[in-house]
Parts: C-alpha cells; structure tokens; sequence
C-alpha cells in the first residue's frame, strides 16, 4: 500500500500568519512518524500547483492520499479545491469531501446549516457591505467580530468583541481593509470554550473523543475570555500563556453528554466525515450549548488538542492516524471515491 502525504506549502505574505502557515509542517513530520510505526510506506508532497499535484498524483498513483492541505498558496479558501483535484483524479482521501470543506469554511454557511438543522449556534449577521451595519441592530450586545473565510483563529484578538455600533463598525470596516471578505458577527457567549474531536468507526459512526475546554482564570482583567490568534500560535505572548487547554475538561456526566450530542449533530449538518473537531460555547448564566463552528480538516500535530483528546481517550498517535486512513481505504476498496457531504 502507497499512501500520499499531501500539504499545502507554507507561503507566508505576512508574519501575522507565519506561524499558522507552518504549523502544518509538524503535522506532516508526525504523521509520517505514525507512518513509520504503522509500516506504511508513504511518500510527502507540498502543494504548490495544480499541475504539479496532478503530475506528482499520476508519478505516484497512491492507494490513498492522506490530506493534509488547508490552504492553497495562502488562501484558505482554496483548501476544497485541492480535495477536489483528488475527486478528478479518482484518487479517495481521508477527511472530509471537498463540499463540506468549503461549507465548513464558510462561517455563514457553516452557521445558516446549523440553524436549519436545528443546531444551535450564536445569532449572527454576515456584513458585505455597508447596509449590512443594519442587520445588527437586531443582535444584542457584546458581538463578536471575525473574518469569514478563515481558519486558526486568524483575524481574532482582543479587539475582535465589541460593545457599541462605533466598535463594531471600526472592527468590521478593518477585516474588510485587512482580508478583503465579508465579517460574520455574533453574539458574543459569555462562559466556557468547549471543543468536542470527532473519530468515525469502522462503521462510520463518529466516537466523541474527551471534551476539552480552555482555561480563561488567568487573563486580565477586562480582557474577553477567547482563543485569540496569539493564544493559539504565540507560546510566548500573554494570551497563550493565559488560555491553557483542559482534557478533559471539567464537565459532570451528562452535560458532557448533551455537548457531545449537539457536535456530532452539527458534524452531521455540515457532512463531516472521517473526523473533525467542533467549537461550541457553554453559556455562563444557562449552561446551554451553542456551536462556533466545525473544523472539518483540524491540525493533527501530536501536540494540538485533536490529539490530545484522542490520548485522553486512550488512543496513541498512530492508532489514531490507521483510523483515519482506514475509512479512506474502506472507500478505496468499495470504489466510493467521492460520497455527498450528506451521507454518513
């Protein structure tokens, strides 16, 4: 068996995303150790055109291509494109099909599916243009305010929760300059950060690995309680140091239960496959849940939380990696390359 490690080649136009962009490069190096430790023969590539992974995808003529693409020089927009190449070259992949990448990628999209699923997710507005401003005064405040299309926190940081319409117009007005796409503004949840990982079985079904949460005690005064780019990719800033992970996190049984419950619907909503991970909000007042997001293709480095819940769940590194791989296999063998994003 030949498996294909395939990554985006980390193009940073800016040190604000230097460190996101690299971080797959350790995730490559552990998966190709999980490799090692399997006895499966893989072989790496860097994306960093489309000719050349169709020409690299038809030299190598893989099994499976194992995909750890999130961007395509950059653009994390781009990301489903590339899992689409695998779909033309009739090549399965592990994780999610390129529909659900893009639909996961999309806040808006993301959120609009969740709500018809019945899912619950923060109110929220998506602002294009400058009329949009109006939609928000039907959302209470705080908000908060984040880029559209983007992964990894990029564009989040203290400034990111507005109070007033002069905040918010000031926030959204730069995330239009900075990234050039729409903002998604939501009501800002007051209470915990939960992230629920996502294992499918044999079978397909998703395990609920341990719930993680993030610890906020040790921020300042005043300061919003959530995971800022600095607090996800800085280890030596205030926020990371701050905002320390939990797995697993301090819940009683049944509302770990209810979270649980409520990612796997949203994974379901938006055709997750494989694994994923998923961000809610407990809020403080209720302790009702609500959904941020899905991350349909989350970093798979030994030291980021999807793998820590998998530890937590007595799961190493490697075993977690063959689970993966063995559902794009499974659709190898049955020549079910590309299945809808619906089906599970």
């Amino acid at each position: 068996m030949r498996v294909a490690i395939v990554y985006n080649q980390p193009e940073p136009e800016s040190e604000g995303v230097r460190a996101a962009e690299f971080g797959v490069l350790a995730q490559v190096r552990d998966i190709e150790a999980s490799f090692r430790r399997l006895g499966v023969d893989s072989v790496s590539h860097a994306v960093t055109s489309v000719s050349g992974l169709v020409e690299f995808l038809t030299r190598v003529q893989p099994d499976v291509v194992f995909n750890s693409c999130e961007s395509f020089r950059g653009t994390a927009a781009l990301e489903a494109s590339v899992a689409s190449v695998y779909d033309l070259c009739g090549i399965a992949y592990t994780g999610s099909p390129a529909l659900t990448l893009g639909m996961a990628l999309d806040k808006g999209i993301a959120k609009s599916l969740f709500r018809a699923a019945g899912v619950p997710t923060p109110p929220y507005v998506v602002m294009r243009t400058e009329p949009d401003f109006l939609l928000a005064r039907e959302l209470t405040y705080p908000l908060i305010v984040k880029p559209l299309a983007e992964d990894a926190s990029i564009g989040i940081d203290a400034g990111s929760v507005v109070h007033d319409e002069i905040g918010l117009q000031a926030r959204v007005r730069g995330l239009w300059s900075v990234f050039e796409q729409p903002a998604l503004v939501e009501e800002f949840i007051d209470g915990r950060e939960i992230t629920v990982a996502l294992l499918a079985d044999p079978a397909g079904a998703f395990d609920v690995l341990p719930v993680s949460d993030i610890v906020f005690g040790a921020l300042p005064p005043g300061a919003p309680a959530i995971v800022s780019y600095d607090a996800k990719w800085v280890p030596d800033s205030a926020d990371y140091m701050a905002t320390p992970a939990r797995c697993p996190a301090d819940l009683d049984a049944d509302l770990a239960r209810r979270v649980g419950q409520v990612a796997v619907a949203a994974a379901h909503a938006v055709g997750l496959r494989d694994y994923g991970r998923v961000d809610l909000r407990l809020r403080a007042a209720d302790q009702a849940i609500f959904v941020l997001e899905v991350n349909a293709n989350p970093d798979l480095s030994t030291d980021a939380g999807f793998m820590r819940a998998a530890a937590a769940g007595g799961l190493t590194a490697a075993a977690t990696v063959e689970r993966i791989l063995a559902c794009a296999l499974k659709r190898a063998q049955a020549g079910r390359l590309a299945p809808s994003a619906g089906q599970r």
